[in-house]
């Protein structure tokens, strides 16, 4: 009670302390900006394309004076006190990127500066359950063109309704961009074909130009039309400003491309992933030139579905586009859903990133281009990228850092390794196979897990082994040992079935389960694993046909050596009903004459349900 006490007042303290830090920051930067009467100042505002068009805007701004602009993407409003405290009066242009996830973040960064020029690229629903509105966001984001000095300029968007209507209303002079009639820099054509650059064709003033980038994608098109209207609106000439973007590389996790030693080319659109913002990549994807195309999908957000109808939703989408589709999350396991309405061989689902890390490696070819789609600040995917090159350490599912990886100390620094498996063996993390697809056999096989040895059989690791044992007493079957473990040949319905009990401790049952199958050339839509399961009751059955591992250190193996989730299992429940002890060691305690009772009746149902799904002739069932 009282660590408790202690905690929350220094959680209280932590935060009153930076509290004041940001008001002490504001107030100098405050009298700091009473400095800066002759920098002229770029805002950016919008949902999407800010840091892209602040980039572009500050090489073109530079081409003609000294410009300071905001560093990476720090738009946070308490982030501006402390850039403005960077700016000199020596500078003769300042971009700010300005953000506002909540209603009134706009207020404060409008009172240390007032821009020249304010650009609007657009509003979508990033943080729509701040404002409960698309009109309230776009309320907000219109402060920054209302706080204009009449002679000020207004950059905006044409073809957004909203923003179009900020515009109309403004009473400032404003530079339309876009495709529609009325634009003043207006967009003719945009091609972005990987690998070729995206490149642009626009009308200004009656002339026709020819933009070329070092970009990807149709959609940034509005942001480089965005960096251009801010040239024109500073009166540098357009020719100057075509030639000043012309080399400006994309910022980091924003449709950037990096090239691997390996051939392998990454497409990183990983800083943020509102559902809304998906289409775009996918369009690029979707026309890009590659041998093979794989798309990886983290978190998404801002989104009106539910998660569990989402997920599905957009996994049938990237598999019209993408030869392999890969999710990775909290998340990734619904997305599982869309094989129910498809025949997706080729969709895989990691809840941990280091699982889908070890797939994905074994996976990649030269001449893949990869897409990380995904919010860095819940998924950091940029390790699935830097693990094609060497072995990353970290793998936190949530480390709070908002930063991207490359620059962490941790990402290459080795971890304790204190994992043991509830044996005493060593349960570093297997490497994931290729998913186990494409053979041929119509042969089932059920998988019991279980601990080899005497000393486990009544233990509630080994009910796995278990059941197999009963199905075999019953059918009358002998066990045969392989170099992969014991195996028993029964004959049901006419079709043969291997009772298959690895030779191995449970927690490394995966690689002589892969390997067993290999050699009889098994299909993993005809393999069924039996285990143990501490979240059932004991002696309750359920059947599940694809998910996560639940924590179970044994089916978690078995996944990653068959390179999948789609791995069916049928869990018995061993968990007493006064127990209260931790999994690791209760699974290894030999039930007691009461708990066999109540196994017993479970074991009987588990036969049962095995012998009904071995003798459906729908081998996709089994």
């Amino acid at each position: 009670m009282v660590h408790q006490i202690q905690k929350i007042a220094w959680n209280y303290l932590h935060s009153w302390l930076r509290y004041i830090a940001h008001l002490l920051r504001f107030c100098a930067a405050l009298a700091h900006s009473k400095r800066l009467k002759s920098v002229f100042f770029v805002g950016i505002t919008g949902s999407a394309g800010k840091t892209t068009v602040k980039d572009l805007s500050a090489s073109v701004l530079g081409s003609v004076g000294e410009c300071y602009s905001t560093p990476r993407s720090q738009n946070y409003p308490d982030g501006i006190a402390k850039i403005l405290l960077r700016v000199s009066p020596r500078h003769k242009y300042c971009v700010l990127e300005v953000s506002g996830g909540n209603p009134g973040d706009l207020d404060r960064p409008l009172r240390l500066f007032t821009p020249n020029i304010a650009v609007l690229t657009l509003v979508a629903r990033d943080h729509f359950k701040a404002f409960k509105s698309l009109e309230a966001i776009a309320q907000e984001k219109g402060k920054l063109v209302s706080a204009l000095p009449t002679d000020g300029i207004a950059v905006l968007n044409i073809d957004d309704p909203l923003v179009k209507a900020i515009g109309d209303s403004c009473n400032r002079k404003v530079i339309w961009v876009g495709k529609a009639e009325g634009a003043t820099l207006r967009l003719l054509s945009v091609r972005s074909v990987w690998p070729e650059p995206l490149t642009l064709e626009l009308e200004y003033d009656g002339d026709i130009y020819k933009v070329k980038t070092a970009f990807h994608g149709k959609h940034l098109a509005l942001s480089v039309l965005s960096a251009l209207g801010v040239g024109v609106a500073a009166g540098i000439p357009l020719t100057n400003a075509i030639s000043a973007i012309a080399d400006v590389e994309p910022a980091e996790g924003r449709m950037e491309i990096v090239s691997t030693e390996g051939g392998i080319t990454f497409l990183r659109d990983d800083w943020k992933a509102p559902h809304w913002s998906f289409p775009a990549p996918l369009e690029f994807m979707a026309e890009a030139e590659a041998r093979r195309k794989i798309i990886v999908i983290g978190t998404l957000s801002d989104y009106s579905l539910s998660a569990s109808k989402l997920y599905p939703k957009v996994a049938k989408q990237a598999l019209e586009v993408g030869d392999i589709v890969i999710f990775v999350g909290p998340h990734a396991p619904r997305a599982i859903k869309a094989k129910r309405t498809t025949d997706a061989q080729n969709l895989h689902a990691f809840s941990e990133i280091r699982d889908a890390a070890m797939f994905l490696n074994n996976l990649l070819q030269p001449g893949d281009l990869v897409l990380l789609k995904g919010s860095n600040k819940a998924d950091h995917l940029v390790r699935l990228m830097y693990h094609t090159q060497r072995p990353v350490s970290c793998w936190a599912t949530r480390c709070g850092i908002q930063d991207f990886c490359g620059d962490c100390s941790r990402l290459y620094k080795p971890m304790p390794s204190t994992a043991q498996s509830v044996t005493g063996e060593n349960t570093a993390p297997e490497p994931y196979a290729a998913p186990l697809t494409g053979n041929s056999s119509d042969d089932k096989v059920v998988v019991g897990l279980g601990n080899p040895g005497p000393e486990y059989m009544n233990t509630p690791h080994n009910v796995g082994y278990r059941v197999l044992d009963r199905m075999a007493v019953d059918a009358n079957a002998s066990w045969v040992s392989h170099p992969e473990g014991l195996v028993c040949e029964l004959t049901i319905t006419g079709k043969t079935v291997y009772l298959f009990k690895p030779a191995a401790k449970i927690n490394r049952s995966g690689p002589p389960t892969r390997q067993y199958l290999d050699r009889i050339n098994g299909n993993l839509a005809n393999c069924l694993v039996v285990h143990d399961e501490m979240d059932l009751t004991l002696g309750q059955v359920k059947l599940k046909h694809s998910g996560g591992d639940a924590g179970h250190k044994g089916l978690k193996s078995v996944i990653a050596a068959l390179g999948s989730y789609e791995v069916k299992r049928l869990r018995i429940g061993v968990r007493r009903e006064d127990n209260s002890e931790t999994a690791k060691t209760s699974v290894l305690r030999p039930f007691s004459s009461p708990d066999e009772e109540a196994l017993e009746l479970g074991i009987d149902q588990a036969v049962g349900v095995l012998l009904r799904e071995l003798e459906n002739s729908d081998t996709s069932n089994v």
